[in-house]
């Protein structure tokens, strides 16, 4: 479970931002939506089950998700994806001499196993800078490692630990500057370790939804294939008003490559290993008392059919697995009010017992519905006079119980909105 995500010097956002599903006591709306994990040392404290970004094009909305994917990746890859010398990759705002030159900063703070953590990250292109980890098993910090790059020295180094960690020494000499201890450990078996590392490596997905990716039906294709979730992607499929009555997956005789698409490097690593047959997808529809018919997938189905599919598999491991998910334009290629219905399914404590988590941007009004996400949900991003990314909470406004958030939105009173006062001019 995700409570908090910070980040400075990373692409458009200079100065930090906060993101925080720590939900507001101020707010007493959809209270049932709420998910109550009860930490030590957080007494009467409830989360959110998820946020959604407005702002206008180029506002650097996509760039918060992008900064937490970016950590997970270096959490998960620094340790064996770069070679000695290898670039982090990590993007500094570069507007300004002084920030390009400085650290990019992000900071979590996170359940996993039913512990809470803080984890926190300094970085240039070249090195790690600062790193370090904080647990709260009862409440009370314990700093596990922290490490600090000293320039006159050109090493690291390390703060006391706390008694309770017991990681070995010599893995310190064993984690390189472009890469994490955090990311170290967990090949050397490090067991307090794995449990932070399995988070990120386990927990956290991220679903591309915006029109510059094709979201493929594979993973929905082959959930079916297995009998995994079947029944769940069915009834969501039926319910949505799109006349299908049944959908079903049939083994055809495929080159393996012929798939590559359809999966991610790692699933298609995975089924490549296991040999796995391509999978073609059969929707039958019904209208009136006509009897089911099957449509061509690729050919026949409309892209708002395939992307409705391609995406049920994926959202119902969501909700099965409880997941913390990022998703970039959540309502591409889909209609307002299924996207809406999605929305609910993960808002529901019925549905999402697990608390999946999903943080969304998002251009649609229709969601901006106090019946659907509290006012504490929902993030507006829009640049400053600097061009740098500003990250904040519809409740910063204080809007009153029952105003229209929709109307004030596409007015402009929260800002977040593209400023055109006279036109598109050609």
């Amino acid at each position: 479970m995700l409570i908090e995500f910070k980040v400075a010097n990373f692409r458009s956002i200079r100065e930090e931002q906060t993101l925080s599903l720590v939900a507001s006591r101020a707010d007493k709306d959809l209270e049932s939506s709420l998910i109550d994990a009860e930490l030590p040392g957080m007494a009467n404290t409830k989360y959110l089950r998820g946020a959604a970004i407005y702002g206008h094009n180029a506002s650097g909305k996509t760039n918060i998700l992008l900064a937490f994917e970016f950590l997970t990746d270096f959490v998960k890859n620094s340790a064996v994806g770069l070679q000695p010398g290898d670039l982090t990759g990590v993007e500094p705002f570069k507007l300004d001499l002084e920030s390009r030159e400085a650290p990019s900063r992000f900071e979590t703070t996170f359940v996993a196993e039913g512990v809470r953590y803080l984890f926190g990250l300094s970085l240039t292109p070249v090195r790690v800078i600062e790193e370090y980890l904080i647990a709260y098993p009862n409440g009370l910090p314990q700093k596990w490692y922290r490490r600090l790059y000293n320039d006159r020295t050109q090493e690291y180094d390390w703060d006391k630990p706390s008694p309770n960690f017991h990681a070995d020494g010599s893995l310190h000499e064993k984690t390189r500057g472009n890469s994490l201890f955090l990311s170290v450990g967990p090949q050397f078996n490090d067991a307090q370790l794995t449990v932070v590392y399995r988070w990120f490596r386990s927990n956290v997905h991220v679903l591309r939804l915006s029109g510059d990716y094709t979201l493929q039906p594979g993973f929905t294709a082959q959930l079916l294939h297995d009998g995994k979730e079947a029944k769940g992607i069915l009834n969501l499929l039926r319910s949505a008003d799109i006349a299908i009555v049944d959908a079903s997956v049939e083994e055809q005789e495929s080159d393996i490559e012929d798939m590559k698409e359809s999966f991610s490097p790692k699933a298609f690593a995975e089924l490549a290993k296991a040999n796995k047959k391509a999978l073609e997808v059969k929707l039958r529809h019904c209208a009136g008392n006509s009897p089911p018919v099957q449509l061509d997938y690729a050919k026949e189905e409309s892209a708002g059919t395939r992307r409705l599919f391609a995406l049920a598999g994926p959202w119902m491991d969501i909700i099965n697995h409880g997941y913390l998910v990022f998703i970039d334009e959540m309502e591409t290629s889909l209609h307002p009010l299924l996207v809406k219905e999605l929305v609910k399914l993960i808002q529901n404590a019925e549905s999402n017992s697990l608390g999946a988590q999903v943080v969304f941007t998002t251009h649609s009004p229709t969601l901006l519905d106090t019946e659907l996400l509290r006012r504490d949900q929902i993030w507006f991003t829009e640049k400053d006079e600097n061009g740098a990314t500003k990250l904040y909470p519809l409740s910063d406004y204080q809007p009153r119980k029952g105003e229209a958030i929709a109307k004030g939105y596409l007015a402009g009173r929260y800002g977040a909105v593209p400023f055109i006062p006279e036109g598109l001019q050609l």
